[in-house]
């Protein structure tokens, strides 16, 4: 199923199929997308969600996701969440598509469930940056408060600055089921993390996409910045709570 409207783009483009081959009109640019694929550790979604491939099969499903996006792009960014040993495994495989690692980012989010005896527990996911060609990046779109109150501080808060730039950790918290805007999807990216990403690397009217949309948390950013956006999922159910999120 494809909506697609002539003329100007004012609604997103939403598609179900496969990440790997579904087809972006060719005069839509995309200038950054978000790709939150299945992490592949044997986690139950629903029956047309694999995620218990063999490595290579995993291989494979993230670099024809990610070069059917560099296909679709002019200048722009890839952020890639996952977990960072698989993220690790992943760079490489994304590099060889012609992606250009940019910038390894930590999402810390604090966690009450999955402690172990064994080892630290998993509290963060890897954010990793990648880009092509020379796209722009704002570094000031977000900024977080100065940590140390000082005369140097003062000084270029008299000068209007609203704080310094984002470092590379980010603690936010996760989506739950007690979280506004929660569509009760597995995974669902917060809200900020997504605005985040489109506030440094796009200006309004631009397009961000997302490949593995789920429960729409780009266009419900998208909706909010003023953001062109395609999304695609190969899970029909996703459909309904994008037509909520319009």
């Amino acid at each position: 199923m494809l909506w697609l409207v002539n003329g100007v783009v004012k609604m997103p483009i939403k598609t179900i199929e496969d990440a790997r081959t579904v087809t972006l009109e060719p005069k839509l640019i995309v200038k950054t997308w978000i790709f939150d694929p299945p992490y592949n550790i044997g986690f139950n979604y629903n029956s047309s969600v694999k995620d218990n491939l063999s490595l290579m099969d995993y291989f494979s499903l993230i670099q024809e996701s990610v070069a059917n996006m560099f296909n679709h792009t002019d200048e722009g960014h890839l952020f890639m969440v996952n977990y960072p040993e698989q993220s690790a495994r992943l760079l490489p495989i994304i590099e060889s598509t012609g992606w250009r690692f940019k910038q390894w980012l930590t999402w810390v989010y604090p966690s009450n469930m999955g402690h172990s005896k064994k080892r630290f527990t998993t509290a963060s996911r890897a954010l990793v940056w990648f880009t092509k060609g020379n796209p722009e990046y704002y570094h000031k779109a977000v900024v977080q408060p100065y940590k140390e109150d000082s005369k140097k501080t003062r000084a270029m808060i008299a000068k209007g600055s609203k704080g310094a730039a984002l470092y590379d950790w980010w603690e936010i918290n996760q989506r739950k089921n007690v979280s506004k805007g929660y569509a009760g999807w597995a995974n669902q990216l917060p809200l900020e993390l997504v605005e985040r990403i489109i506030l440094s690397t796009t200006k309004e009217g631009e397009y961000v996409g997302d490949l593995m949309a789920g429960a729409g948390t780009t266009l419900e950013a998208c909706n909010k910045l003023n953001r062109l956006c395609w999304l695609n999922d190969i899970d029909e159910r996703a459909l309904e709570i994008w037509e909520k999120l319009q």
